[in-house]
């Protein structure tokens, strides 16, 4: 708790009593997901700032690497960089244990493959369950989005239907399960084309391409096998689970850190991040959307803080129900109250939702003073119109990358701007489905969320959105993508003085003179022409656009 801030400046005799930090003080937590970019800042501020006994962290071999192995790699993100200067490696591993888990249907057909010790102590002592789990992708092949985000999901609750102490679950979905409907309620919609089981048994026996040609029927009205996967696992959940203390949380597209633990963390460019990223390198210049809609944009870890008080509601309604059914205590994690509605969080306030208009001419507040305003160039348009977009991106994108291409061929290199082209394009595309649309959104719950806080909570776990400061969330937005996300690859490990470095600096003094060149030359040719009045009045504009 020494690393996390939690003064609030009021009278402990004159506050309400901590209901949430009491909820998670002492507890057990299973995170599964935890290695991805909300689980990593889930666990982070669950070390941080909650006193738990213990978390329970889920984890699949990859690359050759052990669920353990893993862990000590995760440990070293520099997102965990604050925690480390609290507490060392090994106290930290005092309070963290990697459970090695595979998603293959296991012998019994219920819960995961993992070790049967690590099992039973999974059983016996775990509280609260955070399924974070999840294949995040648009474009991923339909059966293996089934397979992840609706097999896992059913073979983690199966686990979790045979816990002893279980108190809460809380599984992650997306705000976008339900985006074939201009209205989204918070509850969990029963109009899935098949039932989930179906779905499941159909990936089950059908093969990956024999998966890909039934896509089409199956999507229906959704854009994705995401959105697909994500509504059909809040199906199973509600039709096979609904009898365990569970809730739905539904995040938005979930944007780079506001302030904890660090401003401006990222570890992907998944979404509109790499399309700002892109835009600010000058490959894209055309995009196709809707700068007046909606753009249902939340920052991590406000979104982490909404999570976690999400859980203790659910915990907190279960108790009510169980009270209401049956005023004798229960001990037993056989006798589960009756199936009933399950809670879904939908979080997204309306008033504080930022169009995406503002969001992309947002970013430049990043760079530093007006000279780097001035040379930096990133210039789009964003279009509504499909066939306009089209042949802008022709001329914007497919031109360049031709010409491109055509001077490497003739400098012996091989061709390779036409590919990263067409996969932009085809991004693009992707993206303009949210892009163009706009929902109206109930959350209700989730504005009752934040009246279960009290002063002190509310100053660890604030996620209401209207109390970000956009304008300074934005001043380390892509200095963050930058730092964060593509130090990771190496571009910046080059010393200070190599030629790699001297090369990029003189390549942005030159871009810069002959911008302005372009720039004197154009209010030279309106001086000649006679327009004077137009240059006194947008000379500032003309320098800096």
């Amino acid at each position: 708790m020494a690393a996390c801030s939690s003064g609030s400046g009021f009278d402990d005799e004159l506050q309400p009593p901590d209901r949430v930090l009491s909820f998670y003080s002492n507890s057990t937590i299973l995170v599964t997901g935890g290695t991805g970019f909300l689980g990593k800042v889930l666990l982070e501020k669950i070390l941080r700032c909650l006193n738990v006994r213990k978390v329970f962290l889920a984890v699949r071999s990859k690359d050759g690497r052990n669920a353990d192995e893993r862990l000590q790699d995760l440990l070293k993100d520099v997102i965990f960089d604050r925690l480390r200067m609290a507490y060392t490696v090994d106290q930290l591993l005092e309070r963290i244990e990697a459970v090695e888990i595979s998603l293959e249907e296991p012998n019994g057909g219920e819960g995961l493959s993992m070790d049967s010790v690590k099992e039973g102590r999974l059983l016996v002592e775990t509280e609260l369950i955070f399924n974070v789990l999840a294949s995040v992708k648009f474009n991923e092949c339909i059966k293996n989005a089934i397979g992840t985000n609706v097999g896992g999901t059913r073979r983690i609750l199966q686990l979790a239907r045979r816990m002893h102490r279980l108190k809460s679950v809380v599984h992650v979905s997306t705000l976008y399960s339900n985006c074939d409907r201009t209205r989204i309620q918070e509850r969990v919609y029963p109009d899935s084309p098949l039932n989930p089981d179906s779905v499941l048994q159909l990936s089950k026996m059908l093969s990956t391409d024999e998966m890909s040609q039934l896509q089409h029927c199956l999507l229906g009205e959704l854009p994705n096998t995401y959105t697909f996967s994500k509504k059909c696992a809040e199906s199973l959940i509600q039709q096979e689970f609904a009898d365990l203390p569970i809730g739905i949380f539904r995040p938005p597209i979930v944007l780079s850190t506001y302030r904890e633990p660090i401003a401006g963390w990222t570890d992907n460019l998944n979404g509109p991040a790499g399309l700002c990223l892109w835009t600010v390198k000058g490959y894209v210049r055309v995009i196709r959307g809707n700068g007046h809609k909606k753009a249902n944009l939340v920052p991590v870890d406000y979104c982490v803080n909404a999570l976690l008080v999400a859980c203790f509601d659910v915990a907190e309604r279960s108790i009510g129900r169980r009270q209401q059914h049956d005023p004798e205590p229960v001990e037993s994690a056989e006798a589960w109250e009756s199936p009933q509605l399950v809670p879904v969080y939908n979080y997204m306030y309306e008033q504080a939702n930022l169009t995406w208009g503002r969001y992309m001419s947002s970013v430049s507040m990043g760079f530093d003073g007006w000279i780097k305003r001035l040379c930096w160039h990133h210039a789009y348009a964003i279009v509504s119109n499909r066939a306009l977009f089209r042949v802008l991106s022709v001329c914007c994108h497919t031109v360049p990358a031709w010409l491109l291409d055509l001077v490497r061929r003739l400098r012996g290199k091989r061709p390779l701007y036409r590919r990263m082209v067409t996969k932009t394009n085809r991004f693009l595309e992707t993206m303009a489905y949210f892009g163009l649309r706009e929902w109206h959104i109930a959350n209700e719950n989730v504005v009752r969320l934040r009246t279960l806080l009290t002063p002190t909570e509310a100053s660890m776990l604030e996620f209401d959105l209207s109390t970000i400061d956009w304008d300074e969330y934005f001043q380390s937005y892509i200095p963050g993508i930058r730092r964060y996300f593509l130090a990771e690859r190496g571009l910046s490990k080059q010393p200070v003085g190599s030629g790699r470095v001297k090369s990029l600096q003189w390549h942005r003094r030159a871009q810069f003179l002959y911008r302005l060149a372009c720039k004197l030359l154009w209010v030279y040719v309106c001086l000649k022409l006679g327009h004077r009045l137009y240059v006194v009045r947008n000379l500032f504009s003309i320098l800096i656009s």
